[in-house]
C-alpha cells in the first residue's frame, strides 16, 4: 500500500515537472478570466447606474442582479473548466469521479448537500425575485443592502458598513424595505393640554410644507395623513400620539421621515406647542 502511495506521489512530481507550463498557462489564463470579468461587471453597473433612470429602479436593480449572477456563473464555469484540465495534466482521471457512487460519496464527502440547498435557494430567490441588488432588506436581525448576489450567497452591508455573507439556502424568512414603493411612518406626542384640532391643523401645513419643496416633493407618491383621518392613535402616559404616514419611492422612507420629524419639531417650538417626554417626580416628606 505504501509502494502504491509512493508510486502514485512520484508519477504526480513527474507530471507537474513536465506540464508545470501548460499549467501555469492555464491558472494564468483563469486569473485572467477573473480580472475581465471583474472588470466588465463593475463597468455594466456604471453603465446601467447612468443609463437608466430613477423612474425605472425596478429595471435597473434586476439588471444589476442578473449582471452580478451571471459573472459569478462565468467564472464558476471558468473555475471547474481549469480544474477538469489541471486535473488532466497531473494524470489524474476524472472519470471514476464523475461516476454515480463516485459523485455521490463527493457530495457526502464534501457537505455537497448544503451547497445543492444554497444553489435551488437562490434559483427560486432569482426566479420570484424576492430581492435584488441596491434592495435594502432585513435577514433575521441584520438589516442592510444587497450588494451583491450569487446563486450560492448574499452579501449585504449594513449601516455601519459590516458586509455579511449569507448562504441563500439559510434565507427561509425576509424583509424587502425597498419593494416598489414604501412608508414613512412618524409619531408624534403633544400635552394633554394642547387642543388637538390645533396640532392636526399645524401637521396639516407641515405636510403641505415638504409637498411645495422641490427637493422633496418628487420622492412622495403621496400626501403626508394623520391615520385616523386626523385622529389620534395613542392617549399616552404623558401625551397624546398621532402617528403620520407618507407613501414615498422605494428608498426615500427614511429621508422623509427625518425630514417630517425636523420640520415638526422646529413648527412645534416655533408655535409654543409641547413635546412632553416622562418625568418623575419625587416628594420629600419632612418627619417632624
Amino acid at each position: 500500500m505504501e509502494e502504491s502511495s509512493s508510486v502514485l506521489s512520484g508519477d504526480l512530481i513527474q507530471n507537474i515537472r513536465d506540464n508545470w507550463i501548460d499549467i501555469a498557462i492555464i491558472l494564468g489564463a483563469f486569473i485572467v478570466v477573473i480580472i475581465i470579468v471583474s472588470i466588465v461587471r463593475r463597468r455594466f453597473k456604471r453603465f446601467f447606474e447612468r443609463k437608466i433612470p430613477e423612474e425605472k429602479i425596478q429595471i435597473r436593480k434586476r439588471t444589476l442582479t442578473l449582471n452580478s449572477v451571471i459573472s459569478n456563473l462565468i467564472i464558476t464555469v471558468a473555475f471547474v473548466a481549469a480544474a477538469l484540465v489541471v486535473a488532466g495534466e497531473l494524470g489524474i482521471s476524472v472519470t471514476p469521479l464523475l461516476a454515480g457512487a463516485g459523485v455521490a460519496g463527493i457530495v457526502i464527502g464534501f457537505g455537497a448537500q448544503s451547497l445543492i440547498k444554497d444553489l435551488i435557494n437562490g434559483v427560486f430567490i432569482l426566479l420570484e425575485q424576492w430581492y435584488q441588488v441596491d434592495d435594502v432588506i432585513t435577514i433575521g436581525d441584520t438589516t442592510g443592502t444587497v450588494e451583491r448576489f450569487n446563486l450560492r450567497t448574499t452579501v449585504i452591508r449594513d449601516l455601519e458598513g459590516t458586509v455579511y455573507y449569507v448562504p441563500n439556502g439559510e434565507i427561509s424568512f425576509l424583509g424587502n424595505r425597498t419593494n416598489m414603493w414604501s412608508r414613512a411612518v412618524v409619531s408624534v406626542g403633544v400635552h394633554y393640554e394642547e387642543n388637538t384640532d390645533r396640532v392636526v391643523e399645524i401637521l396639516e401645513d407641515i405636510f403641505d410644507d415638504i409637498m411645495a419643496d422641490k427637493n422633496y416633493k418628487s420622492c412622495i407618491l403621496e400626501r403626508p395623513s394623520i391615520l385616523g383621518d386626523g385622529g389620534v392613535s395613542e392617549l399616552g402616559d404623558s401625551a397624546v400620539v398621532f402617528k403620520m404616514v407618507c407613501k414615498v419611492k422605494a428608498g426615500q422612507q427614511w429621508t422623509i421621515k427625518r425630514q417630517l420629524k425636523k420640520r415638526i419639531k422646529d413648527r412645534f417650538d416655533e408655535l409654543g406647542i409641547e413635546i412632553p417626554y416622562p418625568c418623575n417626580n419625587v416628594y420629600m416628606r419632612n418627619s417632624k
